[in-house]
């Protein structure tokens, strides 16, 4: 759906917010820029917490490009996280790791991987990543864009090699009320569904007119409750089963 039809369904059907003047000043509680903001964070809070948009082909969210003796990259601040890396050359992924693999030491046991053969690892080619090392502020100030770590440290031989990456994000652009004919990002399945939120946002105001706290929560429910059953719908789709087994990590097993 546009945005204009949700919009519509918003104000008409889900706030029931209608005038009934002929002429004259409108008397709708919200008005079209408000209600927009609205759906845009809902658009925003839907993508975010059902992790529905994946990305590997747009190279502004997922290409950095290697420079020499540099750990950290930021990354845009639509990407909400990282699932794979690996070098455009490259057939097969960098390793996930995270911060407690590359620089803590644990005693050595023959069960287990030392974590200190990372620390020996000089600057070359990296060959793992992280996003737990730290988060970035974007362009205004607001902390909580992902940064990745490589590791080891690229060498001047490994410069300027682009890392491509796959990535759960937000939508790119923002909803606005100048643009009534754009289309939500998120799958169409969901666009009528994150409106719960949109509507909450709207009638948690306290006001004698326009706030009704009692529907606020049953949208922020209904909403929640879309968002369960979304995640659990992208979940399945975005990684595979676990495996296990006899034999694997340290574990042996011999039958008689």
């Amino acid at each position: 759906m546009v945005l204009d039809d949700l919009l519509t369904e918003l104000r008409e059907n889900i706030l029931h917010d209608r005038s009934d003047l002929v002429a004259g000043t409108s008397d709708r509680l919200w008005s079209d820029v408000t209600l927009v903001k609205y759906i845009d964070e809902a658009q925003r809070r839907f993508a975010r917490r059902t992790l529905c948009i994946t990305d590997g082909t747009t190279p502004q969210f997922t290409q950095i490009t290697t420079v020499t003796g540099q750990s950290q990259y930021t990354l845009d601040p639509v990407v909400v996280a990282v699932k794979s890396a690996r070098f455009d050359t490259d057939p097969l992924d960098l390793l996930r790791a995270g911060h407690s693999q590359f620089d803590t030491y644990r005693t050595p046991d023959d069960q287990f991987f030392d974590p200190l053969f990372l620390a020996r690892v000089p600057p070359g080619k990296p060959i793992a990543w992280a996003t737990d090392e730290e988060t970035a502020s974007d362009a205004k100030g607001s902390v909580g864009v992902v940064r990745l770590r490589l590791f080891p440290l690229p060498t001047p031989a490994f410069a300027g090699k682009v890392v491509r990456l796959r990535v759960c994000r937000l939508p790119k652009t923002r909803l606005t009320a100048g643009e009534l004919t754009a289309y939500p990002e998120i799958p169409e399945d969901y666009h009528i569904p994150m409106l719960d939120y949109a509507a909450y946002l709207a009638l948690r105001i306290v006001d004698h007119e326009m706030g009704d706290p009692a529907r606020a929560s049953e949208f922020l429910r209904s909403f929640e409750a879309h968002v369960t059953e979304a995640r659990a719908e992208m979940l399945r789709k975005l990684f595979q089963p676990h495996l296990w087994g006899f034999g694997r990590s340290g574990w042996t097993w011999q039958g008689n």
